[in-house]
């Protein structure tokens, strides 16, 4: 269904996991906060009461696909009826899911709202295994009989793109019943995430320590993430040795739970009869492993900026052994600004102009009308998301707390929203959907416009250095820490393909070894940096860690052409974003002007970040 994709992409940040809040000191109530910050839910429901109705609608009426089992090849008003009933029931579910999602996540504590969750997920499964036999059925028919229908059907025409992709996975479609069963069960696959969210966000006894104030806090990812980036070495130490430390002693469990999931997708590939895990997760989306190869290939040959830029902190920092835990460590923190919402509001309008008037009009919309959620609260999820094209239109969630790092997280999800909410508002439903792949794209060129913007506009060169700074920081963390973790994923995979075991041990070792290539010489490791891998939630997301190095390789390849182009570059873009995923998610690219199967796009982004190197050298005095 495809209300799994867009729970994937609502959750996932690389930098800001969505867990619960645990520390609420200085919290305020949700009831405390002023209703302009809020956003405001009743275009999707009223009331729950009307959650309720669609609830029962949806339970009510989902015998009505057994009518249609057994008669899709019948005639092609018999395969358009089930289409559009299929698509008008997953229409509801998704708004049924994405209420009680918004409504859970700023209340977390809100038992009545993990109930609505609760009871969405159990209509889904039954929803899965009722239209379990559609796709199989579909392929089924013979293609001449399929062509003879969209001839004679103009309604029909509309899903030929679909039909289209679902014909090319013919060969990986199991029978009817046996699609069935394995929709039955496929939620065992899900249970070593399960367990692994439960136990790190929930049960893990993380250590208490002083911060860089002296008082005391609980570590968390959230909070462990913090003191990376504190101008305090020593806090930045405890608070990295103290939350990878506490991984590392049940990192045991952490890896059998990784492996129970590859294992899970690995005998998942191969009732399918795919040659890998990676072959099976990247032919969901219609793309070719080689763009998994092709990153991994080029970025191995393209890390001389990273290990330049570990150099230069190194150099400037003054430090004769740098460590991991430095390396978020700003080199001209002094200069920082903190920005108001209002503020960080404006500079967003300001600096996305680039993109057009449009292009701004629909984010101040979503200001206007309230669908976007500010501010943390006791019992609010943390971290930030876009809804997506799950409701009448998308929301934005953010825990704004002003720094640069939220400004970035800010403008990252205004991505994802004018993406999803021009899909909404040009495509048909059938074509909502599109891959991370083409989503995270969407989002990182609003941070790269937004970034281009401020550094262009820097006041003086101190502040200038600072900014040029973070956005080499992000293009660190999207694309060479995530093609590093990539890349850590595709040997565990491997690993288990060719006949291997994996174990803890085993899993530290390809990390660290994969850790000092990356970061290079100037970075010294420690037995902590070889447990990182237990504390990313990525990796049972099969396969899509990569899409944030491909993301933002490709972002800067369109931000380039419309800075050297303007407006023509700037329409294939916006007809990008409208396209949803009315077409294969290469030709949508390329129609916006990049190749990802081709190495070009990230030499090109090697390239911009030595340009960015040389001036800081420049700036900063450095011979």
């Amino acid at each position: 269904m495809r209300a799994l994709v867009w729970a994937l992409l609502c959750a996932l940040m690389i930098c800001t996991q969505a867990v619960a809040q645990r520390e609420t000191s200085g919290l305020l109530e949700r009831n405390q906060i002023d209703e302009k910050y809020k956003w405001d839910l009743r275009d999707v429901y009223r009331s729950d009461a009307d959650w309720e109705s669609d609830l029962d609608w949806i339970k009510k009426n989902l015998s009505q696909y057994q009518q249609y089992a057994g008669q899709l090849g019948s005639s092609s008003s018999t395969l358009l009826q089930c289409l559009t009933f299929d698509d008008a029931l997953d229409k509801k579910l998704n708004w049924v899911r994405v209420y009680a999602d918004m409504n859970r996540d700023v209340d977390m504590n809100s038992e009545k709202y993990q109930d609505m969750w609760s009871r969405y997920s159990s209509l889904e499964a039954e929803v899965n295994v009722a239209s379990s036999f559609i796709h199989p059925e579909i392929i089924s028919i013979p293609s001449a009989v399929i062509d003879s229908f969209l001839s004679e059907n103009k309604e029909l025409r509309i899903y030929e793109h679909f039909l289209d992709r679902l014909l090319a996975k013919q060969e990986h479609t199991l029978p009817a019943n046996e699609e069935k069963l394995l929709v039955t069960v496929s939620r065992l696959f899900d249970n070593p995430y399960s367990v692994f969210g439960k136990f790190v966000y929930a049960e893990l006894p993380f250590p208490t320590i002083k911060d860089d104030k002296g008082e005391d806090i609980l570590l968390n990812r959230s909070t462990s993430w913090r003191a990376r980036s504190s101008p305090d070495r020593a806090f930045r130490k405890r608070g990295y040795e103290g939350y990878y430390g506490a991984l590392s002693e049940f990192k045991g469990t952490l890896a059998q739970s990784l492996s129970n999931h590859i294992n899970g997708k690995i005998i998942n590939a191969e009732i399918r009869g795919y040659d890998s895990a990676l072959e099976a997760s990247f032919d969901r989306f219609s793309l070719p492993v080689q763009i998994h190869d092709t990153l991994i290939e080029t970025v191995r040959n393209n890390l001389q900026p990273f290990h330049r830029w570990m150099a230069i902190k190194k150099k400037l920092l003054g430090y004769d052994t740098l460590y991991v835990y430095d390396t978020k460590a700003s080199m001209f923190s002094k200069t920082e600004k903190e920005y108001s919402w209002e503020e960080a509001r404006d500079l967003m309008f300001k600096s996305l102009g680039m993109l057009g008037d449009d292009y701004v009009d629909d984010i101040r919309e979503a200001y206007d009308k309230r669908w976007v959620d500010a501010f943390p609260n006791v019992g609010k999820e943390t971290g930030g998301y876009s809804t997506g094209p799950c409701g009448p239109h998308p929301y934005v969630k953010m825990n704004w707390g002003g720094k640069v790092m939220d400004y970035t997280t800010l403008v990252h999800e205004f991505g994802h929203y004018v993406h999803a909410y021009k899909t909404m508002r040009t495509q048909p439903y059938v074509y909502y959907e599109y891959p991370p792949f083409l989503a995270e794209i969407a989002s990182t060129v609003a941070e790269n416009v937004s970034w281009a913007h401020i550094i262009d506009n820097a006041d003086t060169p101190s502040a200038k250095l600072y900014e040029i700074e973070q956005f080499i920081e992000l293009a660190c963390m999207y694309f060479y820490t995530s093609a590093m973790n990539a890349e850590f994923e595709r040997t565990l995979y491997r690993t288990v393909e060719e006949g291997g075991s994996l174990s803890a041990e085993s899993m530290s070792n390809i990390y660290r070894e994969l850790t000092q290539t990356y970061y290079g010489e100037a970075v010294t490791l420690t037995e902590f940096d070889t447990f990182v891998w237990a504390e990313w939630p990525h990796f049972y997301f099969d396969y899509y860690i990569y899409s944030y190095a491909t993301s933002f390789a490709a972002a800067v390849k369109i931000v380039e052409n419309i800075r050297e182009e303007g407006t023509p570059a700037v329409d294939r873009f916006i007809w990008y974003l409208e396209a949803g995923g009315s077409d294969y998610p290469l030709n949508v690219l390329k129609k916006a002007g990049v190749d990802l199967t081709s190495p070009a796009p990230i030499e090109a982004l090697a390239k911009r970040l030595n340009e960015l190197m040389d001036e800081v050298e420049e700036l900063a005095g450095i011979n």
